[in-house]
């Protein structure tokens, strides 16, 4: 559990998800410094892992979960109180507090993929999505705001600033045994899940347990168009603009001229080249969807 996610929502979260789930047997392990999640989850062996926090906290877990083979594919769960959550909007989880015990004892599970990418600094995994471009920007200057405005105003004045000065660079992209196409680009985002940018609908056509990405590409887009285009993440309608382009891969190789960021996750992943890779069945979540137990204000999300 990260205490100070979502500016310590997470930590409010889950002190009335603890009463209520007093009496179950487990042990809760807070986090205080990067890394600590993926030490506590790879030391957890065969055990079901509760990340609580945001979308880095889930990151930090699964890459715990997965650092090492395992004879099974490990169990978790995502309760997302963090800035974004993006991961939150597509896989389900209880929003009320009397909800998780059920949750974490309902005994159903479904398989989900991972992604991993290989970068200039190594390997890791990811749920949600990777992104080459704009992306990496937001998110090393949003590091870098003052403490007192919170993740919520320092991503979105992050971003004011990453439109307005951000360059469309030059790249080189395949897809599985595909052609190398050459593209300026603003972003690349590698989804295996739909969401990110904190609900930016950037993949509608992704899910998490289809064996491969979808890759959208959003090309050399102009400044003005791009701001006046961000109604259109939102409501994942961008596939009408000419700029952008939709792939399916099971494997994406990234390559530039220049170093480029990434991001995965909503965390800083190296520079290209880069190479991303599903890896399908990765991990089992609990299947909220279909428990038995979905609240009733629930009941109409999809993945």
């Amino acid at each position: 559990m990260n205490p100070v996610a979502g500016s310590g929502r997470a930590g409010r979260f889950w002190k009335h998800c603890a009463a209520a789930c007093a009496g179950l047997p487990m042990d809760v392990l807070e986090t205080t410094r990067r890394g600590d999640a993926t030490s506590y989850a790879e030391r957890a062996g065969d055990r079901l892992v509760i990340a609580v926090g945001g979308d880095g906290t889930a990151h930090e877990v699964v890459n715990g979960l997965l650092r090492r083979p395992r004879l099974r594919p490990p169990r978790v769960g995502f309760l997302q109180r963090g800035t974004g959550a993006d991961l939150g909007r597509t896989i389900a989880a209880p929003r009320r507090p009397e909800e998780v015990a059920g949750w974490i004892t309902s005994e159903k599970w479904r398989p989900v993929d991972a992604g991993l990418l290989t970068s200039s600094t190594g390997r890791e995994f990811f749920i949600n999505v990777a992104d080459v471009g704009i992306g990496a920007e937001i998110v090393r200057r949003a590091a870098h705001g003052p403490s007192w405005a919170g993740g919520t105003l320092n991503f979105l004045g992050a971003a004011m600033v990453s439109l307005l000065v951000h360059r469309n660079p030059l790249v080189r992209l395949r897809l599985d045994d595909g052609p190398t196409l050459t593209r300026r680009i603003r972003t690349i985002a590698v989804a295996n899940g739909a969401y990110l940018g904190g609900s930016m609908f950037i993949a509608p056509g992704a899910q998490v347990d289809d064996g491969s990405f979808e890759v959208v590409t959003v090309g050399d887009i102009g400044r003005v168009k791009g701001v006046l285009s961000l109604p259109r993440l939102y409501r994942g309608t961008h596939g009408a603009l000419a700029e952008v382009e939709f792939g399916r891969a099971r494997i994406a190789v990234i390559d530039s001229d220049d170093p480029i960021g990434i991001e995965a996750d909503g965390e800083l992943a190296g520079t290209t080249p880069v190479v991303f890779e599903i890896v399908p069945n990765a991990l089992e979540v609990i299947d909220w969807r279909h428990s038995g137990i979905l609240s009733r204000d629930r009941a109409h999300l999809t993945d």
